[in-house]
């Protein structure tokens, strides 16, 4: 029998580009899919060919394209290089100098990214007409009303007044939306865009949230601001200097508000002073505006997760870890990137529950992998059990045979030939929804002979 799909993935935010696409031959079937694995593995998101441009042009905006938000039903916002057949023409420009001499000059124009909805469930993906934003982490996606809305975030510093840019898919058209912007004097930088309770969240890590319905006629803009750690966990030997808003940006840096739970969570990292122990601490959102109010979830220090035995277990090193994101069904797990692995703590346990390497593709000169490069994203539940379990046996029947390591609490996971046989006799016997059979082979064939994912033993 397959195994159980997971209910939640860690989706590497930079898609890729399908087997059968690289090699230039048509793929039946969806143009997007999952290479799905069980966490703490990372998932990919494979593309199709004809979804991205096949020519894209290198000097726009963004060099590559990646995923910049996503919806509980399965959408999610991907931004691309756009074709180098977009690119405007350059315009001849004459120029007079100081000596009198006219100069002819030659002006480019930078080509504006391309914006794609990308459907999970139904394998589709959808060109969205190019917006009027300077800034794209200000767009989110939200489903609703039998289509979906992109929606983005503009406003003049100073102005109490801001504008919701909206597409809506049933007329495929831009609208702008008036609404409020409760903190006129401050320079909105977005991380994140969140879709959850029928809203968007907008986050800004040093001065709050923003969130409204932006399918109501008249959207009112609430003003949600961050719980702060306590000064004293704050073990930094330099303060944070300079102008107001650099110190905010500089202190928030450690912040992260994520969904977990079905709950808004903020996490904030302190730093011990002289490579000490960074604090950990989580808060969660527990009244919505006007009212405001969030509640202290856990306070750890990681001192006490480096003198577990499940840390030890891991080889890794008693150095600061990376953020990597929080488990959207558990809240007490956080995941973290070190070195060449990404690791989940259950922190209030102090206890390592899940280590693997990432296989991410990030250079360490551009600093290594962060939570920018991965989303935690539930699978929704228009995608079939069906569908999603065969994907999943495939990639992980191939290790049901596990042998115990001479470390403790270690699990091996190994390859079987009747593990690869059973998950290809249910291909025969069992109808697959949106997802082709030329993916689910291809990933087959990529999964390596012994993995070196591995799990404390629970009692």
């Amino acid at each position: 029998m397959a195994s159980a799909s997971p209910s939640w993935v860690i989706l590497d935010v930079a898609p890729r580009l399908s087997t059968a696409a690289a090699d230039g031959e048509p793929q039946p079937g969806s143009a997007i899919s999952l290479a799905l694995a069980a966490p703490p593995r990372i998932t990919k998101l494979d593309v199709g060919p004809g979804v991205f441009p096949a020519d894209p042009d290198t000097q726009a905006r963004v060099s590559r394209p990646f995923i910049l938000a996503t919806d509980p039903s399965g959408l999610l916002l991907a931004i691309a290089p756009p074709s180098m057949s977009e690119r405007a023409p350059e315009e001849e420009r004459v120029w007079r100098g100081p000596d009198g001499v006219e100069r002819t000059i030659r002006v480019g124009h930078i080509s504006p990214p391309a914006y794609l909805v990308l459907d999970l469930p139904s394998g589709a993906a959808s060109r969205v007409p190019d917006p009027d934003v300077l800034n794209a982490s200000s767009l989110g996606v939200i489903a609703g009303r039998g289509g979906f809305m992109v929606v983005g975030f503009q406003n003049m510093v100073g102005s109490r007044n801001a504008n919701l840019i909206c597409f809506l898919s049933e007329t495929r058209e831009w609208v702008v939306k008036k609404v409020d912007n409760p903190e006129p004097r401050w320079i909105w930088t977005f991380c994140d865009v969140i879709s959850h309770d029928g809203k968007l969240w907008w986050v800004d890590r040093a001065a709050g949230l923003l969130v409204c319905n932006p399918f109501a006629d008249k959207p009112e803009m609430a003003y949600v601001p961050l719980v702060r750690a306590d000064d004293d966990d704050d073990d930094t030997d330099e303060p944070h200097r300079g102008c107001g808003y650099c110190s905010q940006r500089m202190a928030a840096s450690g912040r992260y508000v994520k969904l977990s739970g079905g709950k808004i969570r903020c996490v904030e990292m302190t730093c011990g002073s002289k490579g000490g122990a960074p604090k950990f601490s989580m808060g969660t959102l527990a009244t919505v505006p006007p009212t405001v109010m969030w509640d202290l979830h856990y306070k750890v220090s990681f001192d006490e997760i480096w003198a577990d035995d499940s840390y030890k277990a891991t080889g890794l090193p008693e150095k600061a870890p990376e953020f990597a994101l929080v488990h959207p069904k558990n809240p007490d797990v956080i995941y973290f990137f070190l070195e060449e692995h990404i690791f989940g703590v259950d922190m209030p346990a102090r206890k390592v529950v899940e280590c693997a390497p990432h296989e991410l593709d990030v250079p360490a000169s551009k600093g290594g992998p962060s939570s920018s490069c991965v989303l935690a994203w539930e699978l929704p539940p228009t995608m079939t059990a069906v569908s999603w379990n065969i994907v999943f046996s495939l990639e992980q029947q191939l290790a049901v045979t596990s042998q115990k390591d001479h470390a403790p609490h270690h699990r091996r996971l190994l390859c079987s030939p009747l593990s690869v046989a059973l998950p290809l006799m249910e291909l025969i016997l069992i109808r697959i929804h949106h997802v082709p059979l030329r993916s689910i082979l291809a990933s087959l064939m990529r999964m390596p002979a012994w993995s070196g994912a591995w799990a404390p033993e629970r009692a």
